[in-house]
C-alpha cells in the first residue's frame, strides 16, 4: 500500500496518524519502495501572484539552515512554481532539496514535484534519475503515476505507448492547476488524435475554450488540420494551417510544415517551392528536434532536385545545429555518401575542375575535421596535382593534413594508419613538382614520422632532389643507411660528396652506387667515380676502373687520359707533375662535355 505524505496541508490531504505511525525505522529498513504523495488531492486556492511568492520566499529566508524548515520552505517554493508552469524556476529550488538531512516525506515531495516540473519544461532536458525513477514499475501504485508516464511518453514521441494511458492522465490531470492543464492539453489531444480515442479527443477540443492561451490558437488550428487530413478532406486542412501559419509557436511552425507537406502530396507545389519554404522556415526555427527535421527534408527535397551540393551543405548544417544528437549522426552519414560521389565524379573528370573547386569550397567548411572528408579533400587534391595545379594540391594536401591533426588532438576523430605521413608526402612531392623550393624547404624542416619504406623513399627522393636543385647538395652528407635508400638518392649523395672535393667519400659512395648497378653505371658516374679514386690517392683503384666500365673504354683517346690518371707522376719531375695534371684536367673536361645522362629525370 502506497504511503501518501505531504509537507503541505493546505494544499493536499494530511497523512492519518496510523500512517505516520508506519513510517519507523524497521519499516524505512525494509526492501520495499515507498510512494510520493499524490499531488493536489484538494483544490489549490487561487491567490495574488505577487503577494504568494513573496510569502513563500520570507519562509525560505527564515528557514534558513534548518532541516526539515528549509526543505519544506523550498518545496512549497517549488510547487508554487510548478502551479504557475513556470519549470526552470521550480527546478533550480528543488535542486537544493536534497542530502541526509532531507527527512523522507520531504525528500519523496520534492522527487515528485521535480518529474512534474521536468515534464513540463519547455527546454526539453532530461529527467534527474530520482525524478525519472518514479515512472518505474515500483512506483506503479503512486495515483499520479498515469499521468506523469503518459506526458513521458508523450514528450519522447510515444503516442502508442501514451495512448492505454490517456484515460487515466486525462482524469488525473484535472486535479492539477489551469496553467499546467494548458501546458499539456495540446499534446494529450494529438496523442488522442494520433491513437484513435475520438471520444477523449472531442472532449479536450471542446475544452480549449476554457483556456484564454489556447482558445483560438496554434496548437487548435494545427491538430483540426490534423484531423482533416486523416479524414482526406485536403482543403480543410489547408484552411486550418494557413490560419495560423504566421505565428510564432512551436504549432505555428508545425503548421507551416504541414502545408509543405500537404502541398508535395497534392501536386500543390514544386519540388523548387517547397525548398524554397523550408529554406525559409530553417532560418524561422531553431533549436529543437523539429528543426533538425526540417534541414532533413530541405536536403532530401535539394537531392530529388539534383542540387546535391546544396544538400551536402544542408546536411552540414543540421551536424552544426544539432551536434551531438543522433540526427546530426544521420546527416553526417547521408552527406558521406553524397561527398564520396561528387569527389568521385571529380577526380574522374564528370565535374570539370573549375566546378569542382568551387563545390569543394562550399561544403568544407563543415566536414573539415571529420576523418572520412579528409579522405575525399585528399582525392580532391590528387585531381589537381595530375592535372598540373600543383599550388592548389599543396596547399589542399597541408590543410587537410592539419585539420586531421586538430581533430584527432580534440577526440573527434583518428586518421587512418599513415594517413598523415601519406598528406606530407603527397605535399612534398608536389611542392617539388610546382618548384616552390622555398615552401618545400620549411615542410623538410619539419619532423616527420615515416615508418613506411616506400613513404620513407619517396620522402628523402624529394629532400635529394630539393638540395640538388637549390644548389644545397651538401645537405645530402647526413649519415644515412644506404641499404634503404634508392638509387636516385645513391647518387645524389656521391655527386654531393664529388663536389665537395671529400674524395675518399665520393669514391665511398661511388662504389655503393656501382655496387648496385654494376657495369650499367651511367658515363658521368662512371668518370666520377674514377676521379675521386686518383683524387683520394687509390692509383690502384683507378687503374682498375680504368678499364672496367665500356661507356669509358669507348670514348676516343681514352687510352691515353686513362694513362694519365693511373701512372703516379714523380714530384721532383714538374713537368710530369703538370702533364699528370694535364691530364686530369682533360678528363674533367670529357666529363664537362657529356650530357648528364646519369643525373634524375
Amino acid at each position: 500500500m502506497a504511503l501518501l505524505l505531504c509537507g503541505c496541508p493546505a494544499l493536499a490531504e494530511r497523512a492519518g496518524p496510523a500512517q505516520i505511525a508506519q513510517v519507523t525505522p524497521a519499516v524505512l529498513a525494509e526492501p520495499r519502495v515507498i510512494d510520493p504523495p499524490a499531488l493536489y488531492l484538494g483544490t489549490r486556492a487561487a491567490q495574488p501572484f505577487v503577494e504568494e511568492r513573496a510569502h513563500l520566499m520570507d519562509a525560505v529566508i527564515a528557514a534558513g539552515d534548518r532541516q526539515p524548515d528549509q526543505a519544506r520552505a523550498l518545496t512549497d517554493l517549488a510547487e508554487f512554481f510548478f502551479a504557475h508552469a513556470m519549470a526552470p524556476e521550480g527546478l533550480s529550488v528543488l535542486g537544493a532539496v536534497r542530502g541526509e538531512g532531507v527527512p523522507l516525506a520531504h525528500e519523496l515531495r520534492a522527487r515528485a514535484f521535480e518529474l512534474a516540473l521536468g515534464l513540463i519544461d519547455e527546454r526539453r532536458r532530461p529527467l534527474t534519475d530520482r525524478a525519472a525513477a518514479l515512472l518505474g514499475p515500483a512506483h506503479e501504485g503512486w495515483p499520479d503515476q498515469p499521468l506523469f508516464l503518459a506526458l513521458s511518453h508523450i514528450r519522447d514521441g510515444s503516442c502508442a505507448e501514451a495512448g492505454p494511458l490517456l484515460e487515466r492522465a486525462v482524469a488525473r490531470l484535472a486535479r492539477f492547476p489551469t496553467p499546467v492543464q494548458a501546458r499539456v492539453l495540446p499534446g494529450v489531444l494529438e496523442c488522442a488524435i494520433q491513437t484513435g480515442q475520438w471520444r477523449i479527443a472531442r472532449d479536450l477540443a471542446a475544452s480549449f475554450d476554457e483556456y484564454p492561451e489556447l482558445k483560438g490558437g496554434a496548437a487548435y488550428y494545427y491538430l483540426l488540420g490534423t484531423v482533416a487530413e486523416m479524414v482526406d478532406k485536403p482543403l480543410a486542412a489547408f484552411d486550418s494551417y494557413a490560419h495560423v501559419s504566421s505565428g510564432r509557436d512551436v504549432w505555428a511552425h508545425r503548421a507551416r510544415r504541414a502545408l509543405v507537406s500537404l502541398g508535395l502530396k497534392r501536386d500543390a507545389l514544386s519540388t523548387g517551392e517547397a525548398i524554397q519554404l523550408l529554406e525559409l522556415e530553417s532560418e524561422m526555427w531553431r533549436g529543437d528536434a523539429s528543426s533538425g527535421e526540417v534541414l532533413d527534408e530541405l536536403a532530401s527535397l535539394r537531392v530529388i532536385a539534383g542540387r546535391k551540393v546544396e544538400a551536402i551543405e544542408t546536411y552540414g548544417l543540421l551536424v552544426s545545429r544539432r551536434a551531438g544528437t543522433p540526427q546530426a549522426t544521420a546527416a553526417h552519414q547521408k552527406a558521406r555518401a553524397l561527398i564520396e560521389d561528387l569527389y568521385r565524379k571529380g577526380s574522374e573528370g564528370v565535374i570539370p575542375l573549375g566546378d569542382f573547386m568551387a563545390d569543394h569550397a562550399r561544403i568544407s567548411r563543415y566536414f573539415r575535421f571529420t576523418q572520412s572528408f579528409a579522405l575525399a579533400s585528399e582525392l580532391f587534391a590528387d585531381t589537381f596535382r595530375k592535372a598540373g595545379a600543383t599550388k592548389v594540391a599543396a596547399e589542399e594536401y597541408a590543410t587537410t593534413h592539419d585539420y586531421l591533426t586538430a581533430a584527432q588532438d580534440l577526440g573527434i576523430t583518428t586518421a587512418e594508419q599513415g594517413q598523415l605521413a601519406r598528406l606530407k608526402v603527397k605535399e612534398a612531392e608536389t611542392l617539388l613538382a610546382g618548384g616552390q623550393f622555398e615552401a618545400l624547404g620549411t615542410l623538410l624542416l619539419q619532423p616527420i614520422t615515416l615508418t613506411d619504406p616506400d613513404l620513407k623513399r619517396r620522402f628523402d627522393l624529394v629532400s635529394a632532389r630539393y638540395f640538388d636543385e637549390t644548389g644545397q647538395s651538401a645537405e645530402l652528407l647526413a649519415d644515412t643507411d644506404d641499404r634503404g635508400e634508392t638509387t636516385q638518392i645513391l647518387r645524389l649523395r656521391a655527386l654531393a660528396r664529388f663536389e665537395r672535393g671529400e674524395w675518399a667519400s665520393a669514391a665511398a659512395a661511388y662504389e655503393a652506387l656501382h655496387a648496385r648497378e654494376g657495369s650499367e653505371l651511367p658515363l658521368p658516374d662512371a668518370i666520377r667515380y674514377l676521379l675521386a679514386a686518383h683524387r683520394s690517392g687509390d692509383i690502384g683503384r683507378a687503374t682498375e676502373l680504368a678499364g672496367a666500365f665500356p661507356s669509358l673504354t669507348e670514348l676516343p683517346g681514352w687510352a691515353e687520359i686513362a694513362r694519365g690518371l693511373t701512372e703516379e707522376a714523380p714530384a721532383l719531375l714538374p713537368l710530369r707533375e703538370e702533364t699528370a695534371r694535364a691530364r686530369i684536367d682533360k678528363a674533367q673536361q670529357t666529363l664537362d662535355s657529356l650530357p648528364e645522362t646519369g643525373n634524375l629525370n
